[in-house]
């Protein structure tokens, strides 16, 4: 029985051991990223961001008798800063968002050069811009990452040549700051879609990919621990055939 088994389960140990050897190979070495990498100051950009201020005027609530109604009910009032100041963003019933100044009016798009101008408030690092740029989509970086995720472009982008090439992205109809990304949050992120083996939205921790993970890993104990009955086994046979063989008459 066991030389039929042996050789069976050895093949099925050793290539579930190649495929599982990878993916926690993977493992490690994002533990080690997201361990070793400072968070808050390199993947989210802290040290180069000095985060948007935020004042709202006095009694700005009375300057927003006529708030945009064509859209329907209003869902959601959310304050946010802009390269013209403060502005509320709405969000409407009927689905899609407008902006209004806080002290009343609309607020138009911002030019480029505006973006520039609030850009340059808000980074504090030592490197130089290196442009300003409107995009329809960033590109995608390591095969895997999507600096925005699933939102919907256009985005301005702007550019610092600092030791992780800064990238502030802001809405090209509000100008308010999406987001900030740089070559240390794109290894993050590739590690953690490896570590999560969603390679997608990098935010599934139920996907297909991850439970053929666990049912490779738990196939490949199941055979090492076939492997290892067999081999006690034998050893039991072979100790019984000697301690026969020596035994006097």
């Amino acid at each position: 029985m066991s030389l039929r088994w042996s050789p069976l389960l050895f093949r099925w140990h050793r290539w579930l051991g190649y495929l599982v050897a990878l993916q926690v190979l993977a493992w490690i070495l994002g533990g080690l990223i997201f361990a070793w990498l400072p968070f808050q100051a390199w993947v989210k950009g802290g040290e180069v961001l000095r985060k948007p201020q935020l004042s709202l005027p006095a009694s700005w609530q009375l300057q927003q008798q006529e708030l945009p109604s064509e859209r329907g009910a209003l869902l959601a009032l959310q304050a946010v800063a802009t390269p013209a100041g403060a502005a509320l963003k709405l969000r409407h019933a009927q689905g899609g968002e407008s902006w209004v100044l806080a002290g009343g009016g609309p607020l138009a798009a911002p030019t480029a050069a505006e973006v520039e101008a609030f850009a340059r408030t808000l980074y504090i690092g030592e490197g130089p811009l290196l442009g300003v740029e409107q995009i329809d989509e960033p590109p995608r970086r390591l095969g895997l990452v999507r600096e925005l995720g699933e939102r919907p472009g256009p985005f301005w982008r702007v550019r610092f040549d600092d030791r992780f090439q800064s990238r502030f992205y802001f809405d090209t109809r509000s100008g308010e700051l999406l987001a900030v990304r740089n070559e240390a949050w794109v290894l993050y992120d590739f590690f953690w879609r490896l570590h999560l083996m969603d390679y997608q939205g990098g935010e599934d921790f139920n996907n297909g990919w991850l439970r053929a993970a666990s049912a490779a890993a738990l196939l490949l104990v199941i055979s090492g621990l076939g492997l290892s009955g067999l081999a006690l086994a034998r050893a039991w046979r072979r100790a019984r055939r000697h301690a026969a063989a020596s035994s006097p008459g």
